[in-house]
């Protein structure tokens, strides 16, 4: 394409002049029109064509220019009442113009003193943000207890690398044929080699450098990325499964819904997922051994849990408990003491962890 060509003012007044000669010919303008088209402007008012010519001095021109408006009437015996009228309108509208201006202009004030304000006081504002920062930073890493050594705390209370092997191998089934399974908090890569042990595609996120670079280290693609930031980065529906151990009692339940909302988006349609967490419906983990990571934030009973998934979409939604506590009460005696000593069995010594599991809308 090529430049536009530039306009011809000269032309166009001269079209605009014939239309006007034939207008008048013909009776519909008078001669005073064709007139005004001739008269010089010598420092007088433009008319457009000349504003052309120079728009920059024209727009200070027009900003300057007052706008006058003429509320006569010339019609007959109505004309004064109308011209009345008008005058009466135009007296409310420069009264509402009016007030309209001095609240924008007195708007227009208060935001350059507060500019001024702001530049003279920025240090201050800026030194107690980063004093806010600083203290909620400080009471995250207390309440959880971010300086403990990790290393040390896996070492006594991270659960041996077999009994999580055999804990996870009773879910690999579910992701039997998927290519893209993602691990939530996928730590040491354990159930991610027991996907690629059974021919099965996945990866882990996890926020630990060490976790990460210790299933790398074994030949397994991990990324050291917070689980909610990767959700929303992952694009819709590429996720054909998904599995998270142990990571929903480190999060709030707002956090925690707000992941199974993201999650929905990023699985496929019909794709597994699954939640692993302790089950404080035994009241030894919900009262003791729960609290042994600093770490967890706050126990999720399994009803709660299901009403999650169901609540967000999720279908065929089911809770599966596992892992029997060691220590039980002798069930011996009559009948009645033995369906007591049960009960007590099962809210004192039942399931540690429990499951639930759901799946994507279709």
């Amino acid at each position: 394409m090529g430049e536009p060509k530039p306009v011809d003012l000269d032309a166009l007044m001269a079209e605009v002049r014939e239309r006007i000669r034939i207008k008048r010919e013909k009776g519909i303008y008078g001669p005073d029109v064709e007139a005004l088209m001739r008269v010089p402007l010598p420092g007088g008012r433009r008319i457009f064509a000349d504003d052309l010519q120079d728009p920059l001095a024209s727009l200070a021109e027009a900003l300057d220019e007052e706008v006058e408006y003429d509320p006569r009437s010339r019609k007959p015996v109505v004309g004064p009442v109308i011209t009345y009228a008008r005058k009466v309108v135009i007296s409310l509208v420069r009264w509402w113009m009016g007030a309209i201006l001095e609240r924008q202009e007195r708007i227009n004030r208060l935001l350059a003193a507060a500019y001024d304000y702001e530049g003279q006081m920025a240090p201050r504002f800026g030194s107690r943000l980063e004093r806010l920062e600083r203290e909620w930073k400080e009471w995250r890493e207390q309440e959880v207890a971010a300086n403990l050594h990790s290393v040390y705390f896996q070492a006594r209370f991270g659960g041996d690398e077999p009994v999580i092997r055999r804990q996870s191998e009773a879910f690999v089934d579910l992701y039997k044929g998927r290519k893209r399974v993602l691990d939530l908090g996928s730590g040491r890569g354990i159930f991610l080699q027991l996907l690629k042990d059974r021919g099965i595609g996945g990866y882990g996120v996890d926020l630990d450098p060490r976790m990460v670079a210790e299933a790398r280290e074994k030949g397994l693609e991990a990324h050291e990325v917070d689980a909610l930031t990767h959700l929303r980065q992952v694009e819709a529906g590429s996720v054909d499964g998904l599995y998270a151990r142990h990571l929903a009692e480190h999060i709030l339940p707002g956090q925690l819904v707000e992941i199974l909302r993201a999650c929905r988006r990023a699985l496929a349609p019909g794709a597994p997922l699954v939640f692993i967490t302790p089950n404080p419906a035994t009241l030894t983990v919900g009262a003791h051994t729960f609290w042994m990571d600093p770490q967890h934030l706050r126990p999720i009973p399994p009803d709660l849990f299901k009403f999650y998934l169901e609540v967000e979409g999720y279908t065929d939604v089911e809770v599966r408990t596992f892992e029997p506590s060691e220590k039980r009460l002798r069930e011996d005696g009559d009948s009645n003491r033995r369906e007591n000593i049960r009960l007590l069995n099962d809210t004192l010594f039942g399931d540690r962890d429990y499951a639930v599991i759901g799946h994507a809308p279709k």
